[in-house]
């Protein structure tokens, strides 16, 4: 299982794979290379091939993350499985735009 955070432009990456419990943590050392997205970030999630509550807790905490660094953060492309998982949990604000 891997996840992969590709560079698209300044502004925008892609998550690619599963977002879950053992591939969350190699996603920790991206906070050190936020400083080059320019107080903008868009995360195209559309790729994840599945995504689990450690990864939605990832998702939240790379929210909190950029609101702390004054960074705007845009998920976009979620998947019916993760808009689930997200009404699961009650996290709706996470998502919306």
């Amino acid at each position: 299982m891997t996840i992969t955070w590709q560079s698209q432009n300044d502004d925008k990456v892609e998550l690619i794979g599963k977002l879950s419990q053992s591939t969350v943590p190699s996603l920790f050392p991206i906070k050190k290379k936020m400083q080059q997205y320019n107080g903008q970030l868009v995360v195209d999630l559309a790729q994840l091939s599945h995504v689990d509550s450690a990864g939605l807790a990832y998702l939240i905490e790379l929210q909190q993350y950029c609101q702390a660094k004054s960074i705007t953060l845009q998920y976009e492309g979620a998947t019916t499985a993760l808009n689930k998982l997200v009404a699961l949990y009650n996290a709706e604000s996470l998502l919306q735009n």
